[in-house]
């Protein structure tokens, strides 16, 4: 009798110890709720970009960066006044980029080819590129004096237009 108490203990704990495990398996609430918003998330950016790249990885960062740069540079110029309109059109404007390489990739989809969405990719890195290099010269950091003359020119360009 002794033993057969013993047997139902121990049987008693090894289906406490497997209850404990499968009750850590099930999630709570915020797991539930994060991975339905990843989830959500990771499907409409799939379905609006297609299969992502490196280049559009890089694309995010410049867009971060040169927001973050522009802070930055509106911060250190003395004329100029941090701006809550400002940086809200800076936030639509990179919402319009992104459209823009939303389209490119339903070009591609559209002729069967994968070069419209990489070639406004890159396009959009060097406009992001020189952004960020012109926020950082008004940072005060030193920039060659070739870098700094075009940038002069296109400045000169976009007021042109």
């Amino acid at each position: 009798m002794k033993m057969q108490l013993m047997m139902n203990t121990i049987e008693v704990l090894k289906l406490q110890e497997v209850t404990a495990v499968l009750k850590s398996l099930i999630p709570c609430r915020m797991e539930v709720a994060w991975g339905c918003t990843t989830g959500v998330f990771g499907t409409m950016v799939t379905f609006l970009f297609g299969a992502w790249n490196d280049a559009l990885t890089a694309l995010a960062m410049f867009m971060l960066i040169d927001y973050i740069t522009g802070v930055m540079a509106a911060y250190m110029k003395p004329k100029s006044k941090l701006s809550s309109k400002r940086g809200l059109r800076g936030i639509v404007k990179k919402l319009a980029l992104i459209t823009f390489v939303v389209f490119a990739h339903y070009l591609d989809l559209a002729i069967g080819q994968s070069i419209f969405c990489l070639l406004v990719t890159y396009a959009l890195l060097g406009n992001e590129g020189l952004s960020i290099v012109e926020n950082l010269s008004h940072c005060g950091v030193p920039i060659p004096e070739a870098v700094k003359n075009k940038l002069e020119q296109l400045a000169h360009e976009k007021e042109g237009v």
